[in-house]
């Protein structure tokens, strides 16, 4: 629990009760670490207001269900949904649940509400959030499930037509999603930018095909020599002014800017080159409805999640783990607690 900003214990709390007869009980097994929450343990972000439970990229099995749950039993193993959506509104009805009017994400604690998330033994969530996952899909990878599909939904909603030339600014983990899911979705050329060699490395791992760390280089000038009529798609991952401005003068006329990282509350556009060239601006948020597709792609093995399983540890060391990612230590692309140890 973070019991304070940048103050974490780990302690004994009650079980979380069934409350709705379309509830489950699951007993996390596995619960990996979202960039947002490293940033939220020091208060940066104001949407962990403590006392709050974080986590929300889990995975686990089912102890109890409520008397009206229909597609569960006890015993299933599953992953959740990391935003609690309605599932009646206007938006939940046409399968844009991340827009849903009534929307929490777990583990988050703001002004408008507080939920807690599963850096726990147990947690109680609605049977419409709720996946089925294969028994050939490892509980570590499922918590991984959350992640990729935030990167599978960025590339969906940037209608990627085939052959496209697209850039991807920031290589930690969203970003090697992105990649993966360009790959998949038929992609041209990819470049992926960083300060990071380590997470450079990793981007070319993942199936980059150029990669420019742009503090040693100047990665326009690289850019135009791999894209010389300029980008069809940029992703910014960062969500800083600066990088965001610089991904939207690349892009040739039609092309798309995807906003996918939250740093900066505001960036400044340039509205006539916007317009006149038709540019277009487009917003992401976590995902909606591509669970089930994502959790095929992965059970088929066409996603590679071995680069971020390798640290599996124990919850009882989170404080240590978490000054690491906060740290960037190298070589440490995601790190995935154990409830049970």
């Amino acid at each position: 629990m973070l019991e304070d900003y940048d103050k974490f214990v780990f302690r004994d709390i009650p079980i979380p009760k069934i409350a709705n007869q379309d509830d489950v009980l699951i007993k996390v097994k596995a619960v990996s670490v979202c960039g947002s929450d490293v940033h939220g343990m020091s208060g940066a972000t104001g949407r962990r207001l403590p006392p709050i439970i974080m986590g929300h990229e889990a995975s686990g099995q089912i102890v109890q269900v409520g008397d009206g749950v229909k597609k569960f039993s006890i015993g299933d193993r599953v992953v959740f949904n990391s935003t609690l959506f309605c599932g009646h509104c206007d938006y939940c009805q046409h399968g844009m649940v991340n827009l849903c009017d009534e929307r929490k994400v777990f583990g988050v604690s703001c002004e408008e509400y507080k939920i807690d998330g599963a850096y726990a033994e147990y947690i109680v969530v609605p049977e419409r959030i709720v996946y089925s996952i294969p028994d050939r899909v490892s509980y570590e990878k499922a918590a991984l499930i959350e992640p990729f599909s935030v990167g599978f939904h960025a590339v969906r909603v940037a209608e990627l037509g085939l052959a496209d030339t697209v850039l991807v600014y920031g290589s930690g983990t969203i970003g090697s999603f992105i990649i993966q899911s360009l790959k998949i979705k038929g992609a041209g050329k990819i470049i992926a930018t960083d300060i990071d060699d380590d997470k450079l490395a990793l981007a070319e791992e993942m199936g980059a095909d150029y990669v420019i760390n742009s503090k040693k280089t100047d990665a326009e000038s690289e850019i135009k020599k791999i894209a010389p009529k300029g980008l069809d798609i940029v992703f910014d991952v960062v969500g800083k002014a600066s990088v965001a401005r610089q991904g939207l003068e690349m892009l040739k006329k039609g092309g798309r800017m995807v906003m996918v990282g939250l740093m900066d509350k505001e960036i400044a556009f340039p509205v006539q080159r916007i317009t006149s060239w038709q540019l277009r601006i487009q917003g992401t948020y976590i995902s909606s409805d591509e669970y089930p597709a994502c959790i095929e792609l992965i059970s088929s093995g066409r996603v590679n999640l071995d680069p971020f399983i390798k640290h599996f540890v124990p919850l009882s060391e989170a404080p240590s783990w978490f000054n690491r990612l906060r740290e960037a230590e190298k070589g440490l692309h995601k790190v995935i607690f154990n409830p049970e140890k």
